[in-house]
């Protein structure tokens, strides 16, 4: 039970984790269950900080809970105290890092009134706090809880079932497209009660985060107010380069890996990375996953239609993809090769990027995705989204022949490699057909062409066909 001790002492439990993820929920449950109500009986506080951004505002809100405020605006510590003191109560402070995130000498004196009120030993205290981090001068009851991560499958179903009872595949897409974050998954609910799930789910493809929201600016009703309070955090906007970073981090599926940490100190000079990052997770804005700092897909999903990061910044960031998808795979250096299997998801995802933005070069845009498309062949990926995109990208903007041809190559190359001779077959005469209607005709890339598409008729038995073609 909560209230039982450590030896004599009462608990005192931080319920630490990111917005969203059922903090509150949590606080509240404990107050409300049967066990804690017959135990405190009236003696149970929930005590709201959002608002609250100083020691002597958090004592004021805690005398107006307590109904011993002295006066219009002098809260009393003596009442408080004598309150306190006369029997075991539980106080839950809910969203305690408004007070306590704040400047070294307010977060001290916050500290401080809360270690008075935890050295009463009648008081069990709950706080509920975004983050991963514990405030000081309170002895906490250990171990420690664990900081909340999302539901499971099971879990999110589970809370689906209790608010509609229209559960079905797009339901379940939804709840993982959120991947089970508890705010997500009951707000998805709540608004499948007037749309049906298939088309949230062409809604949340569209809208993505702003989708999750009943039309209220609070924690409990909006997702993106819950996220946007995690990054108006006194941590954070005491430290913007790591609003910086975690734009950057939004950009890169799979964040960044521990032994690339150096590498992007290199790149960001007047950024501190390691200390952004502690601020990231300090904040819950980040999770270390296995050697990789990742950012949540939910985050992910909010940041990029933020514009929280400086041109300057994309920029260098995109220069870094580029130069490392052009890098020849046949002629990467040991260390090279190891950095581009590291970054191989961003690589690609920053590619697509590039592909939908205003990136000025298409030349050295397609080059190093035709390069890249090698690369991640040989590593065994032989997908052809992104290279079916740049064909795409290259008619729609009517750019040079002979890089449309090199994609269809490519593209032959990728449909070759899993065995699919006949599509192989298909794109490559595409790409002939171009050479022979254009100025690369008897050309070196024409030879190219009709080299591969020898290789390719000899795969088939059709040796007549393979020699015309190297004819």
């Amino acid at each position: 039970m909560i209230f039982t001790s450590i030896g004599s002492r009462p608990a005192r439990i931080a319920i630490l984790g990111p917005g969203g993820y059922g903090k509150t929920t949590l606080g509240n449950a404990v107050l409300t269950h049967p066990q804690v109500q017959k135990h405190f009986g009236d003696a149970r506080y929930f005590v709201a900080c959002e608002s609250v951004f100083s020691s002597g505002a958090l004592l004021v809100e805690l005398a107006k809970t307590l109904g011993v405020l002295g006066g219009a605006s002098d809260a009393s510590w003596s009442h408080i105290h004598a309150t306190l003191n006369s029997k075991d109560s539980i106080i839950c402070l809910d969203n305690f890092e408004s007070p306590w995130d704040q400047t070294s000498d307010t977060r001290y004196s916050v500290e401080k009134l809360l270690s008075r009120i935890t050295g009463l030993h009648h008081v069990t205290l709950l706080v509920t706090m975004r983050g991963t981090m514990r405030p000081a001068q309170t002895h906490w009851t250990q171990p420690p809880l664990a900081p909340l991560k999302t539901l499971s499958r099971d879990a999110a179903k589970g809370v689906w079932e209790q608010i509609v009872d229209n559960y079905d595949e797009s339901a379940e897409d939804l709840i993982k497209a959120v991947d089970y974050v508890p705010l997500a998954v009951s707000l998805l609910a709540h608004l499948a009660q007037a749309t049906l799930p298939a088309l949230l789910l062409k809604e949340w493809n569209k809208k993505q985060t702003k989708l999750i929201q009943m039309g209220q600016s609070h924690k409990l009703s909006n997702l993106e107010y819950s996220i946007q309070l995690s990054i108006d955090s006194g941590s954070m906007k005491a430290n913007p380069s790591a609003k910086d970073l975690l734009g950057i981090l939004s950009m890169l599926p799979d964040g960044i890996h521990t032994k690339q940490l150096e590498k992007f100190q290199e790149i960001f000079v007047d950024m501190d990375i390691l200390y952004s990052l502690r601020v990231l997770q300090q904040c819950s804005l980040l999770n270390v996953i296995g050697e990789r700092y990742q950012t949540h897909p939910i985050i992910r999903h909010f940041c990029n239609h933020q514009n929280f990061v400086s041109s300057n910044y994309i920029n260098l960031l995109q220069e870094f993809y580029i130069k490392l998808a052009s890098c020849d795979p046949f002629k990467a250096k040991a260390r090279e090769h190891a950095e581009m299997v590291l970054e191989v998801n961003n690589t690609k995802a920053m590619l697509f990027h590039l592909l939908k933005s205003n990136y000025g070069d298409h030349s050295k845009l397609v080059n190093s995705i035709i390069t890249f498309t090698l690369f991640h062949a040989n590593i065994g990926d032989l997908s052809d989204k992104l290279i079916s995109q740049t064909v795409k990208f290259l008619q729609e903007r009517q750019a040079a022949t002979s890089l449309l041809i090199r994609c269809l190559q490519r593209w032959g190359d990728l449909h070759y490699y899993a065995s699919d001779y006949e599509q192989a077959k298909y794109k490559v005469e595409e790409a002939e057909r171009l050479c022979l209607s254009s100025s690369e005709k008897n050309g070196p890339l024409h030879a190219g062409v009709l080299t591969d598409l020898s290789d390719l008729y000899q795969r088939q038995g059709a040796l007549d066909e393979a020699e015309a073609s190297y004819q």
